[in-house]
């Protein structure tokens, strides 16, 4: 009996060593910031999907437009949902936005298989953070 044990005890840790080795090899690496310059909305345009994570209330599902102008809206992924306007200006190659419920900064990265949007600011009185990630596939 001894011996299925080992091979049993062998076989797991095999499975768990593969399944990390893919976990790794499938994780998206996420380069540096786009350094922004003008036309860059125009790339990015598009819907987007992701998470919102404002402080004190429960993470939710979101998406978002982002037209070649920089004007955007985002919205709860509920039926009925608002959606909230904002806008997007370029400045020394950094985004700032304002929004209907939040301001601040925001940053675009770059994936092998699609842009991630990250949003880092604060609710219009200024009392909560506010952090958004959202994807588009390329």
């Amino acid at each position: 009996m001894a011996p299925i044990r080992w091979f049993s005890g062998r076989g797991v840790g095999v499975l768990v060593l593969a399944a990390l080795i893919a976990g790794c090899a499938a994780a998206p690496t996420t380069e540096p910031a786009r350094v922004m310059k003008e036309g860059d909305f125009k790339l990015l345009a598009g819907h987007w999907t992701g998470t919102s994570d404002v402080q004190g209330e429960l993470s939710s599902e979101i998406e978002g437009i982002i037209n070649e102008t920089g004007a955007f809206w985002i919205a709860d992924r509920r039926p009925n949902a608002t959606q909230a306007p904002g806008t997007m200006k370029i400045v020394d190659g950094g985004v700032q936005y304002d929004s209907a419920k939040s301001q601040g900064k925001m940053t675009f990265h770059e994936t092998s298989t699609a842009w991630v949007w990250n949003w880092q600011g604060v609710t219009k009185d200024g009392a909560r953070r506010v952090s958004n990630q959202l994807t588009k596939s390329k």
